[in-house]
This record gives structure tokens, sequence and C-alpha cells, in this order.
């Protein structure tokens, strides 16, 4: 019996803490100021959608490209040639 009060509580116990983590994710969303703002694929630091470049691989793949990695993609094929 005991076992069994138990295990019903600890039950319970994870369904909460479930429920809960479930509605602060839920809540969390991106801030105003990062809607508008994206990573670039290769430095990975944050830029405004508007200066970096946007490309799409395959069906679903969305890459985005800061100008100064551009630049330094540029500078190294002109370099090998």
């Amino acid at each position: 019996m005991t076992v069994t009060i138990l295990a019903l509580v600890f039950i319970i116990f994870v369904l909460g803490i479930t429920i809960f983590g479930f509605k602060a994710v839920i809540k969390q969303g991106k801030a105003p100021g990062d809607l508008h703002k994206e990573r670039c694929s290769i430095c990975r630091e944050q830029f405004v959608k508007s200066q970096l470049i946007e490309r799409e691989v395959g069906d679903h793949r969305v890459y985005f490209f800061c100008p100064s990695c551009i630049n330094k993609l540029h500078g190294e094929l002109v370099s090998k040639n």
C-alpha cells in the first residue's frame, strides 16, 4: 500500500514538472528585438536580416552569410587562382 502511494506521488510530481516545463518553453519565444535577426552560417555572429545574404539549399535548408564572411571567401577564391 505504501509503495503504491509513493508511486502515485512520484508520477504526479513528474507530471507536474513536465507541465510546468512545457509552459515555460511555450512562453519563452523570441524577444521583439530578435525577430528580425539571424546568425551568419559561417561565423555565427548575429546580424539584422537585411544585412545578410540568404541562400536556400534543397527544399528547406536556408543559410545566411554576412558581408565579412563573403569577402573572406572571395579573397580565398581569388588567392587560389
